[in-house]
């Protein structure tokens, strides 16, 4: 019971942290792009509740073998998520942190 608290802890920690990235990176996140996100950290939930499943049922092999090939889907995904979603567009260069100032 304990174990259910932790996942959705941890996923309520994920949604905060991308929160709070999104809002010191600047980005506006169209709503779709929220809907992709929130649905990897869904499914990111899903893969442990499947492993914590197989484990509370004595099968260890096929947690690791379920687990592995589900969870790769999901890595896949917000690899896919970090690349186009999360990804800064290209502007003006920065220096030292500090945005360049628009060429006149």
């Amino acid at each position: 019971m304990t174990i259910h608290l932790f996942i959705g802890a941890f996923a309520m920690w994920a949604v905060l942290f991308l929160l709070d990235y999104a809002k010191q990176e600047g980005l506006n996140l169209n709503w779709w792009q929220w809907t992709l996100t929130i649905l990897n950290v869904l499914y990111f939930v899903f893969v442990a509740e499947v492993i914590y499943g197989f484990l509370a049922e004595g099968a260890p092999q096929a947690a690791l073998l379920i687990g592995l090939l589900i969870a790769f889907f999901g890595v896949v995904w917000a690899v896919l998520l970090r690349r186009f979603v999360f990804a800064k567009l290209a502007g003006a260069p920065e220096i030292a942190g500090q945005p360049s100032p628009a060429p006149k």
